[in-house]
C-alpha cells in the first residue's frame, strides 16, 4: 500500500515527482487509488484531513503489504495537473474511489457503506469494500445488498421529511414560502 501527501508545501520544496507518481497509479490497470481532494480554509475539509491521515495507523498489515492499493491527499490546486483524473471535483472535500486506468470512479458519497461520517472507522470500511478484503478476512457482503434495498425503498416514498399533519395543514391559497409553493404545485394529491 502505498501513502501519499500532496501538499503545496511539499511541492513546493521539490516534491513535483509526487503529482507524477500518483497520476502514474491512477493510469494502471490494476490499481485501487483512494484520493481525498481537499482545499485549504475550508471546514469540512479541515476536519476530514486528520481522519484521512490516521487511515496509515489503522489498517491491518494485510491490506498494507497489497501494493496495488493507493491512498492519496491533493491539494484541489495540484490536482489541475493530474492526467488520468477523469472529471474535476465539485464539492470539497471529495474522496474518490478510482480504478481501471481513470475509467472507474466512485464518490465515497455514492458508495455503499452504512455510515458515511467520515470517520476513519468509515473510510477502512469503504476501503475494505473495494478492495475486496472482505473476501479475504472473510467478511461477508451481505450488507450492502440490504442497504441498497433499503435506500431503494426511501427513494420511492413521497413527501421527505414532512410529516402528514403538516402537509395537510398548508394553505395553498397561500403558501409561505418557496417549499410550500412548490409543494402546492408538484407534491399535492
Amino acid at each position: 500500500m502505498v501513502f501519499l501527501d500532496i501538499n503545496k508545501q511539499n511541492y513546493n520544496k521539490g516534491s513535483e515527482n509526487l503529482v507524477q507518481e500518483l497520476d502514474d497509479y491512477m493510469g494502471k490497470k490494476n490499481s485501487k487509488v483512494f484520493i481525498l481532494i481537499y482545499m485549504e480554509g475550508c471546514g469540512p475539509c479541515n476536519a476530514t484531513r486528520p481522519e484521512w491521515s490516521k487511515l496509515q495507523n489503522v489498517l491491518s498489515n494485510e491490506m498494507i503489504k497489497s501494493d496495488d492499493i493507493v491512498v492519496a491527499s491533493i491539494d484541489h490546486e495540484l490536482c489541475e495537473r493530474l492526467t488520468n483524473l477523469a472529471s474535476e471535483p465539485s464539492s470539497f472535500p471529495t474522496m474518490r474511489f478510482i480504478t481501471g486506468e481513470g475509467q472507474n470512479v466512485e464518490n465515497y458519497e455514492d458508495s455503499d457503506i452504512e455510515n458515511k461520517d467520515r470517520s476513519v472507522d468509515s473510510f477502512v470500511e469503504w476501503i475494505k469494500s473495494k478492495s475486496d478484503m472482505k473476501k479475504r478476512m472473510g467478511g461477508k457482503r451481505r450488507r450492502t445488498k440490504t442497504i441498497r434495498r433499503k435506500t431503494k425503498t426511501r427513494k420511492n416514498k413521497r413527501g421527505g421529511k414532512w410529516s402528514e399533519k403538516y402537509k395537510k395543514s398548508i394553505n395553498c391559497k397561500h403558501p409561505k414560502g418557496f417549499s410550500q409553493k412548490q409543494h402546492c404545485k408538484y407534491g399535492r394529491k
